[in-house]
C-alpha cells in the first residue's frame, strides 16, 4: 500500500521553509538554522534538568496556533498558562493536560469507591455514583486519543508530548512504541515538527533504544552538581544525516529568553 501523497502549497513552502525554530535562537544557530521540517525528536530527561521548560519553549514559535498542540501528562492548565504568560509565549495554541484529566475522571472516582467500601453505601451516594457513570469513565484510552489528536494535525504542524512516562506506566511499552512510530511517520509525511520527552528514571534500556532508533533527533537533558551549583546541559547525540550537529550545550534559564545555551562542546 503506497503512502498518501500530500500536495504542499507553494506559498506555504516559502513561508515555512525547510527548517523550523526550536524556540531557542542560540540553539537554532548551533543546529545550523533550526530543526528540519518532518523531524521527530525524542528528549531523554533527568529530573530537574529543565526539559519541561524546553518542551513549552519549543511550541512558542507557533507558526500556526491552530496547528500547534502541547500535550502535558503531568502539569495542569493553570501552571502551563502561568509559564507561557511569564515568557510572553502565545496563549492561543491547543493544550491538553492528560494528567489533570486522569485525576478528575479516574483517581477521584477510585477514591470515592474506596470510601464507599469503607463506610458502606447511602442513598445519596448511590445517586451520585449513577450520575458520575463511574464504570464507563475508567475505560478511557488516553494513548489512542492523543495519537488521533496529533494525527489529525495538518501539514507543517508543531506538537509536543511531555511526557511518555504516563503512558509507559499504564500501557504495554510495545503499544506506546507503536504510537511513536505512527507519529514519526505522520510528522515526516506532513513536514511537521514533533517533540516527545521521556524520563530516564527507571526507563527500560530496550524501550530507550527503540525510541532512539525511531527518532530523527535525540536530545538528552542532564543536570549535575558542581560545588554548590547545578549545571544543566543538552546533549545532541543523534541528528539524522547531519552528524556535525552532535554537541553538548550547557544552558541557563533567563527571565527574558527562557532556556539559552551558554557554552558548546563538539562531540568527537
Amino acid at each position: 500500500m503506497m503512502a498518501r501523497k500530500i500536495e504542499f502549497d507553494p506559498e506555504d513552502e516559502e513561508f515555512f521553509g525547510k527548517v523550523g525554530s526550536f524556540g531557542v535562537p542560540k540553539f537554532d544557530n548551533e543546529m545550523h538554522g533550526g530543526v528540519p521540517r518532518g523531524f521527530m525528536m525524542v528528549a531523554f530527561t533527568d529530573t530537574g534538568s529543565g526539559s519541561e521548560l524546553f518542551a513549552k519553549q519549543f511550541t512558542s514559535p507557533a507558526e500556526e496556533a491552530e496547528n500547534t498542540l502541547y500535550v502535558s501528562t503531568n502539569e495542569g492548565q493553570q501552571e502551563i498558562i502561568r509559564i507561557f504568560q511569564k515568557y510572553n509565549w502565545p496563549l492561543d495554541i491547543s493544550v491538553r493536560t492528560i494528567g489533570e484529566e486522569y485525576n478528575s475522571t479516574v483517581l477521584e472516582r477510585e477514591l470515592l469507591a474506596s470510601r464507599y467500601r469503607l463506610e458502606g453505601f447511602r442513598l445519596d451516594d448511590i445517586r451520585r455514583l449513577a450520575q458520575t457513570r463511574f464504570v464507563d469513565d475508567n475505560t478511557q484510552d488516553y494513548l489512542t486519543e492523543v495519537t488521533n489528536e496529533i494525527m489529525a494535525l495538518g501539514p507543517y504542524f508543531r506538537a509536543v508530548v511531555d511526557s511518555l512516562d504516563f503512558f509507559l506506566q499504564r500501557e504495554d511499552p510495545s503499544r506506546v512504541i507503536a504510537m511513536v512510530r505512527m507519529l514519526q511517520a505522520h510528522a515526516q509525511l506532513n513536514r511537521g515538527l514533533l517533540l516527545v520527552s521521556v524520563s530516564t528514571n527507571g526507563l527500560d534500556p530496550i524501550v530507550k533504544q527503540e525510541l532512539a532508533s525511531i527518532a530523527d533527533m535525540v536530545l538528552s537533558f542532564q543536570v549535575r552538581t558542581i560545588g554548590t551549583d547545578f549545571e544543566t546541559s543538552m546533549i545532541v547525540s543523534k541528528f539524522r544525516n547531519a552528524p556535525e550537529n552532535l554537541k553538548i550545550l550547557v544552558f541557563r534559564v533567563t527571565p527574558e529568553e527562557g532556556i539559552t545555551p551558554e557554552t558548546v562542546e563538539r562531540i568527537a
